[in-house]
């Protein structure tokens, strides 16, 4: 069995690098092929290191030659110069190995460096709220993305390319999406498409704002109340929200005809609304004209007072 070969530093003690004239940029190598040895540095690192220039490498090759010519006239460093030379060839390899084509090891990091790569990441999302791609064919609520005419626009459509990398990825990309963002649905046939079959969503979302309207809001406001994070709720109302009244409403139609308006309080999905717990705001806002007809300003008033009591947020205001 050989000898243990002596560390950078023991050579640094018995003053072999001025003794030998070695350069700064060979100490700095062989520096760095000790942290190597002692696994506090990637061979990776080393490697890049000797190719950041072609300054370094020929320092490699210098010491090489310096050791031997030290060897030939003084027998008696042959230890300290084979212990050199073999770092040098050490390096040399380093350097000389292929880049490793599998890619950076990115969930190596720490958690909190991933989510400052998926902060960076989305950087590129100017506006606060994101629009859901529409998920499904078969609804007929009248969908409406607006025209990006202003800066910042009031919505904004991206594109979830990070979301489609392998699944570790994709849940933590997600996730910090739901929480920093405002996410809109055209409908409550989107929401509880979503809802239904996107648990990452379930488990995250934090503020979300909807069109009331569809034959499911009742379903898509009951899961809604299913999601332990939520905490901002904006409900978009137009004349559309009463096209779908609730069972209670249809039944009594049948035997009291009356030719007035369905009300907001008979709207589909008004007793799910009343059944979400957890939330810091809540704020009812008007279709955008483009989409659909707009109800009254008292009757947006009179639902955000409603939801305010029901939901009890009167107080924090």
């Amino acid at each position: 069995m050989s000898p243990p070969r002596a560390t950078f530093y023991a050579h640094q003690t018995l003053n072999l690098h001025a003794r030998y004239g070695l350069s700064d940029n060979a100490k700095k190598l062989l520096r760095a092929h000790d942290h190597w040895r002692t696994g506090s540095m990637e061979q990776v690192q080393l490697g890049r290191l000797v190719r950041m220039s072609p300054d370094m490498r020929k320092s490699i090759t210098d010491t090489i030659t310096k050791c031997a010519e030290i060897m030939r006239k003084k027998p008696a460093e042959v230890k300290n110069c084979i212990d050199i030379i073999q770092a040098c060839t050490e390096i040399l390899d380093a350097a000389d190995k292929p880049p490793d084509l599998e890619g950076f090891p990115f969930l190596k990091l720490p958690p909190e460096l991933r989510q400052n790569v998926y902060q960076w990441y989305a950087a590129k999302i100017i506006a606060p709220t994101l629009v859901a791609y529409p998920a499904e064919p078969n609804c007929d609520c009248g969908k409406w993305t607006p025209p990006n005419t202003s800066y910042p626009p009031a919505l904004h459509r991206v594109d979830m390319a990070l979301g489609r990398a392998c699944k570790q990825i994709k849940n933590e990309y997600l996730e910090f999406l739901y929480h920093k963002f405002t996410l809109y649905f055209d409908c409550s046939c989107e929401l509880n498409k979503r809802l239904r079959s996107n648990a990452a969503l379930r488990s995250n979302i934090r503020s979300v704002k909807v069109h009331w309207t569809g034959p499911v809001s009742d379903k898509a406001f009951a899961r809604l109340a299913k999601c332990q994070e939520l905490r901002h709720l904006d409900i978009v109302i137009s004349k559309s929200t009463t096209s779908f009244e609730t069972p209670r409403e249809r039944e009594m139609r049948r035997f009291f005809h009356s030719l007035k308006p369905a009300r907001l309080a008979d709207a589909l999905g008004i007793d799910e609304l009343f059944t979400i717990r957890g939330l810091n705001s809540v704020c009812v806002s008007h279709v955008n004209g483009r989409q659909s007809v707009k109800r009254t300003d008292e009757e947006r008033a009179n639902l955000q007072g409603l939801l305010k009591s029901k939901l009890g947020l009167l107080g924090l205001d």
